[in-house]
């Protein structure tokens, strides 16, 4: 397990006025504190590992007491690859099969999210010792699907398309807007730079997408001087760093870095748990 970002105010910080959210998948835990009145950003961290377990969690949790402090809200959002969208009507037990058919294990806990201004059913599953060790540490947090999130996050319409891509180290998520038609939103796992370039062309290819005019909206660990980001401009003319919305005083990191935690925050689910 490696600490790759770690950032905090000098203020003091007062866990009962601030909020806490959580992204947790198999290669990574990041946290941020945040105080919602101001939309500043006190506290940020991020840790990578191989494969997430108990454990290193724990590790994390007790390197940072401040993380057990009874905060005003408290939201964690997950991600381990997993996941299948239905439609809102189809959404019921006998779908939780379809879990498998994507290699999920059988042991996982099987949990379905309903998003209900676009009538869709996002159902995923989650390690059971992952989950168990999570709502024993965090018994008051909403936990939502990052792709719930991405999904609620997205506003407006698309005539020439969309494309909403977030990075991380493996992997990197992708939701396909056409007008206000969601198409698609899945993870890739990437070993080069050149997969996602060819994962995005293809999903342009299949929904009809001009490369010219497609938007394509990036955000995570992503650089402009980088490879991937060289390679992306080679191919697609309308590139948006999407920025995260709050007040960032701590870090000195470019602002798209961190806004798929931007948007958990701010998501109409948490704000109205």
């Amino acid at each position: 397990m490696q600490e790759q970002f770690s950032f905090s105010t000098e203020e003091e910080i007062y866990p009962e006025d601030s909020c806490l959210a959580m992204q947790v998948s198999n290669q990574h835990f990041c946290f941020c504190i945040y105080h919602p009145d101001d939309q500043k950003v006190l506290e940020l961290k991020r840790y990578v590992f191989g494969t997430v377990n108990e454990k290193q969690l724990q590790e994390i949790v007790n390197k940072n007491p401040r993380l057990q402090g009874s905060f005003y809200k408290i939201i964690t959002g997950l991600d381990f690859g997993f996941n299948s969208l239905l439609p809102a009507t189809l959404n019921n037990s006998d779908a939780a099969p379809l879990m498998y058919l994507e290699q999920a294990d059988q042991q996982d806990h099987v949990i379905t999210e309903v998003i209900e201004e676009r009538q869709i059913a996002n159902m995923y599953t989650v390690a059971p010792g992952i989950l168990t060790w999570l709502v024993h540490n965090f018994p008051s947090s909403v936990y939502l699907h990052v792709h719930t999130v991405q999904i609620k996050s997205v506003k407006g319409a698309y005539e020439h398309g969309a494309l909403k891509v977030n990075i991380a180290e493996k992997t990197f998520t992708v939701q396909a807007f056409k007008n206000e038609s969601l198409l698609l939103s899945k993870t890739y796992a990437y070993h080069a730079t050149a997969d996602v370039a060819f994962y995005l062309l293809k999903i342009c290819e299949v929904f009809s997408f001009n490369q010219e005019q497609v938007a394509l909206q990036l955000s995570g660990l992503i650089d402009t001087q980088s490879k991937l980001y060289q390679e992306l401009y080679d191919y697609f003319l309308h590139i948006t760093l999407m920025p995260a919305n709050w007040i960032d005083t701590i870090t000195d990191l470019p602002a798209h870095y961190f806004t798929s935690l931007n948007e958990l925050i701010g998501c109409e689910l948490f704000q109205e748990a």
